[in-house]
């Protein structure tokens, strides 16, 4: 039997979960409210996840770098500012950010209420926001007078190697030439929402936010978008540690024994070795799958076919379950 839990905060433990909104070890920091949905001990050490959300910032966070962590964004509301190293953007809903390890970076949230969701990898430096805030159990964001305690701020800095730099934020560009395609290799970057190399499978459309070769095998995300009646076969990674993320809509999502109704910032733990599959219930869906300890979400890429197109559609490819048997996924 392997049952999946609908948890309140991550376990601790590599175990199959669901976290539903607004829930997840929540801490303050500096008036933002980051809700911690997976780290080291749930991900095999693979990355950890968090949502950030927080009202208009006074000012950016510190500029700095990390010197083995790969930083991502997904804008899930609001206006969030990004800088890697000379360059700034504006992100709006949809949009994407990634800084590789070494670039220097920092963020500033840009409207009354701004939210992302972000994975770090490899898992471990989830732990700054504890080390660096104090718990929060309000479902409100903290008034701009709530007091915080910087004196965390020093030690949990040096604890996590967060190395800051002292330099001039330079001011925010229109990325429309170079903000709608992947690099080539490894290279910080911003991808507008909706774009990125695009496949078709079984009526969902994959668009690749990261991949394993820019991010050097660490970390691999990927939007899935379907329509109302849309399905997955279960499948079992023997490797790759997942997780789901819901941006909009609602998903059946069968998590080994059990099956879960997800909808809008929903979260789901899936470790190797945990069978899943996923079934659209509303109208449209899309959601995050991200992966790290093995190439699990290489199916849609060498199963499905590739298209320039943003729509998905009944004339794309199709897998039956026996398709997707390979070296790391077997079809349950």
């Amino acid at each position: 039997m392997n049952t999946a839990a609908i948890r309140t905060v991550p376990p601790g433990t590599s175990d199959p979960y669901v976290l539903k909104s607004g829930q997840g070890r929540s801490v303050v920091v500096a008036g933002q409210v980051v809700r911690i949905l997976a780290g080291v001990g749930e991900t095999a050490a693979g990355y950890g996840a968090v949502v950030l959300e927080s009202t208009i910032d006074k000012r950016p966070i510190p500029l700095h770098y990390h010197e083995k962590e790969h930083d991502t964004w997904l804008c899930t509301r609001g206006r969030l500012q990004i800088w890697a190293n000379d360059s700034c953007r504006v992100l709006t809903e949809g949009d994407f950010a990634y800084v590789q390890p070494g670039d220097v970076h920092a963020y500033q949230c840009m409207s009354p209420r701004t939210e992302f969701f972000g994975i770090v990898a490899p898992g471990g430096w989830e732990g700054f926001f504890d080390d660096a805030g104090e718990p929060w159990t309000s479902s409100a964001l903290p008034e701009p007078t709530h007091p915080y305690d910087f004196s965390r701020m020093g030690p949990a800095m040096g604890k996590h190697g967060v190395m800051r730099v002292e330099k001039e934020y330079c001011a925010p560009a229109n990325g429309d030439a170079t903000d709608r395609v992947l690099p080539g290799g490894p290279a910080s970057y911003v991808l507008q929402s909706g774009y990125g190399d695009r496949f078709v499978l079984n009526d969902h459309l994959a668009t690749t936010l990261v991949s394993m070769a820019i991010t050097r095998d660490r970390l691999e995300m990927r939007t899935i978008e379907a329509g109302k009646g849309a399905c997955m076969p279960a499948l079992r990674h023997r490797q790759t540690h997942l997780s789901l993320f819901v941006v909009n809509g609602t998903l059946e999502l069968t998590l080994g024994d059990t099956v879960h109704e997800l909808r809008d910032g929903d979260f789901a733990n899936i470790p190797a070795g945990t069978a899943y599959g996923t079934r659209v219930t509303s109208g449209h869906a899309r959601w995050v799958m991200s992966a790290a300890n093995g190439d699990g979400l290489s199916y849609w890429s060498t199963l499905g076919e590739k298209t320039e197109s943003f729509a998905f559609t009944s004339s794309g490819q199709s897998a039956s379950a026996r398709d997707f048997a390979g070296s790391d996924v077997e079809a349950v």
